[in-house]
């Protein structure tokens, strides 16, 4: 047809080839080939597997070459990214964390926190909610994004803390949003819907007991005029300063801001009445007629004590079961009245008497470490060497020793017959009959009991004719001084059998026979032998050119002595009296014996811990720290001042320093108002730590939104509340010393 028509045959067109086509492709194929190529070069010749993270890690996990470190999944071959593809056990993954991050046990809880602490703080957040108006765009929020299933199986580490961000990017760096996200309060901003606040910063009250209304209404006035010299306060800081966390305001040393009024309360030279010193061992006063009449044998005990048994007689006392037994059988008996005394009742106070001398021979015979350290003060155990330093603070043997010359010069005879003369129903113990009415042993010989070893300590050994003198106490029966060599002819105060013998025979212009007897124990001189002695009693011993033998009397008491504080001897106690602030004796007996002495409690070492805090009790420790009772763990003495470490399990903090720069003229004032009229020494008389009146007034949050807005200062969430209410700890690693 195409040839009729004079067209001729059509022809088809010639293919027509792309050379950009071709190109491309070829491109393609090389770029595959060296991809290819590339990867498994990487992954042949790569030193580990950083090449196959999302992002580079923060500068804190900058170290961390294996995946496997924090990703449980991933292996440590160079294939084990194919395992990241499934996902991971988020979980185990935040258990990986805590390999260097240190944590509690509920460190998965919300905010770090133990069940009881999310509860009662659920359960006020509650409460708050109820009286906060929700923002449409917290319940837009919580409807698109609910938390509830993240909170109820925990939370990952992960939630809060992404990883792959970059060197310079902050882990701890949280949102509004997301803090948001989980509470039941809800509200956009500080400044917007924020719960008011209830009673911020009061959440316990304070350690150390002042009242600062007190103090500027009545106490500084009153100091100021009779001492010029002492000025009130003119600003807070000349008692309170910053810490080195920039956080707390800490109360100033006590020698720089109370010692000017207290130091002297506490040595006791302020003290009108009572002793000044704390009776630590004595001889309590007895009912000596009546123990007489019944028959009991106690051997020589003073009549004139009137010392009652001291609270750490009882501690030593009931050291052991028999003991604690004893004192439970005397305990409500008055030890100067035993008319009314069952004939049991008697023989406790027999073997009582008997626990007392044994206590004081032992602390002469041995050391006052080793009777103390047997001690068992609560029936929890024995105290340890460091608490006995603290315990003892260095009882002198002298004390004891003169303690035992002046009031049982015969106790060394009197326990060696019991020894000898043991009877198993008075445990051990066995005496002859004694003079109880001047303390005087018929068949004693030699009564001084001497120190182990032979050693005779520094002014152990008194003079005869000294404590003769000495009133009050009985004397009669106390050991003269061994004889000295004769070439030592030197101490006037304790002459040589030589010298006695010489002086006796000045008094009758000629010498002693040489075995002239030396005086009896209580005589004033030596015993005459000869006629005219006989026949004149009344003629001096020693003529009036012989120097008398005479001991040196103190002329003020005891106590007083002491004005520095230490250990004394007075009427029949040994006391001991408060050296100072941070005085180690009360320190320790109050931290041993408060675990255990709640209220009500029986048992010796809380009689020990209540006489300290006495307000009447030498010391006066609790005058300024404050006594806790904790439900098990008895009381606690404040001896601590508020720490950082101590705020631990709180979730609001506030650092007080970035804020010293908004102060007006009104200082601390300005968002601390003082409130006369608070009973705030009334709060600390029922010993519960959360029962506070403070002297100031609660902080309020529309003082804190004077500053922080969303055009002014910070107003995010972790500008004043931190997640990880117990803190988090990364520790050194733990290396192991080379073999030396």
């Amino acid at each position: 047809m195409w040839r009729r028509l004079g067209l001729g045959s059509p022809r088809r067109a010639p293919k027509r080839v792309d050379a950009h086509a071709d190109r491309r492709d070829r491109l393609a194929i090389i770029a595959a080939l060296v991809t290819v190529t590339g990867l498994i070069a990487t992954f042949l010749f790569s030193a580990g597997t950083h090449f196959l993270m999302p992002g580079p890690l923060a500068s804190s996990h900058a170290t961390v070459e294996q995946c496997s470190a924090c990703h449980t999944t991933s292996g440590s071959g160079k294939l084990s990214w194919l395992h990241g593809l499934v996902a991971g056990d988020r979980a185990a993954d935040s258990k990986a964390c805590l390999t260097c991050h240190r944590m509690s046990d509920s460190a998965f809880n919300p905010h770090g926190a133990a069940d009881d602490v999310l509860a009662e703080s659920t359960k006020r957040l509650l409460r708050i909610a109820a009286a906060t108006p929700v923002p449409r765009s917290a319940r837009a929020q919580n409807a698109a994004f609910p938390a509830d299933d993240v909170v109820a199986r925990g939370l990952y580490c992960t939630t809060c803390h992404q990883e792959h961000q970059g060197a310079g990017f902050k882990l701890t760096t949280i949102s509004n949003e997301q803090c948001q996200s989980c509470h039941v309060v809800k509200f956009d901003s500080f400044d917007g819907h924020h719960p008011t606040f209830e009673g911020f910063p009061f959440k316990r009250r304070t350690r150390i007991v002042f009242d600062h209304a007190g103090h500027f209404g009545k106490h500084f006035p009153e100091t100021a005029g009779k001492s010029p010299s002492r000025r009130i306060p003119e600003t807070c800081s000349s008692c309170h300063a910053s810490g080195g966390d920039k956080r707390l305001m800490n109360v100033a040393p006590f020698e720089q801001t109370c010692s000017a009024c207290h130091l002297d309360q506490i040595v006791g030279k302020e003290r009108v009445s009572g002793p000044k010193g704390i009776a630590f061992f004595a001889l309590p006063g007895l009912d000596l007629q009546t123990l007489r009449k019944k028959g009991a044998t106690i051997g020589e005990w003073p009549e004139a004590s009137e010392a009652g048994l001291t609270p750490f007689m009882k501690v030593l006392i009931g050291r052991h079961e028999k003991g604690r037994t004893l004192i439970g059988a005397v305990g409500a008996l008055n030890l100067q009245d035993l008319s009314a005394a069952s004939d049991a009742q008697i023989k406790a106070v027999e073997d009582l008497v008997w626990e007392i001398k044994g206590l004081l021979y032992s602390l002469i015979q041995g050391k006052a470490s080793d009777l103390m350290g047997g001690i068992d003060i609560n029936g929890s155990g024995t105290a340890d060497d460091v608490s006995l330093v603290g315990l003892i603070a260095s009882l002198p043997l002298d004390v004891v020793v003169s303690a035992h010359q002046n009031w049982l010069p015969n106790l060394g005879t009197e326990m060696a017959n019991r020894k000898k003369n043991g009877d198993k129903d008075r445990g051990g113990w066995v005496t002859q009959i004694t003079d109880t009415r001047v303390g005087i042993d018929s068949g004693s010989a030699t009564p001084s009991i001497q120190p182990p070893h032979g050693k005779e300590p520094k002014g152990a050994r008194v003079d005869a004719r000294a404590v003769a003198a000495a009133p009050s106490e009985p004397t009669a029966g106390v050991a003269l001084p061994k004889s000295r060599p004769a070439a030592q002819t030197d101490d006037l105060l304790f002459p040589t059998e030589d010298e006695k013998r010489a002086m006796k025979g000045r008094s009758r212009g000629k010498s002693a026979p040489a075995d002239a007897p030396l005086p009896k124990a209580g005589q004033d001189g030596p015993v005459s032998t000869g006629a005219a002695d006989a026949a004149n009693p009344s003629t001096p011993e020693l003529s009036a050119k012989s120097p008398p033998i005479t001991g040196i009397q103190p002329q003020m008491e005891a106590e007083n002595w002491a004005v520095f504080g230490g250990w004394y001897r007075q009427d029949f106690a040994i006391f001991y009296r408060p050296s100072g602030h941070k005085d180690k004796f009360l320190h320790s007996w109050l931290v041993a014996t408060g675990p255990y002495a709640g209220k009500g409690d029986t048992r010796p070492g809380a009689a020990v811990f209540n006489a300290l805090v006495d307000k009447d009790a030498p010391g006066s420790c609790t005058k300024c720290h404050s006594v806790d009772e904790v439900q098990g763990k008895g009381r606690i003495v404040n001896f601590s001042p508020a720490s950082a470490a101590m705020k631990h399990g709180r979730f609001t903090t506030f650092a007080h320093e970035p804020h010293f720069s908004v102060l007006d003229n009104k200082g601390c004032l300005t968002c601390h108002s003082l409130e006369k009229d608070a009973a705030y020494l009334k709060s600390y008389e029922q010993e519960n730590p959360q029962s506070f009146a403070s002297n100031f007034g609660a902080v309020k949050k529309e003082l804190c939104q004077t500053c922080h807005t969303s055009a002014k200062a910070r107003q995010d969430c972790v500008l004043c509340h931190k997640y990880h209410v117990n803190g988090t700890e990364t520790p050194i690693m733990s290396t192991k010393n080379p073999a030396q």
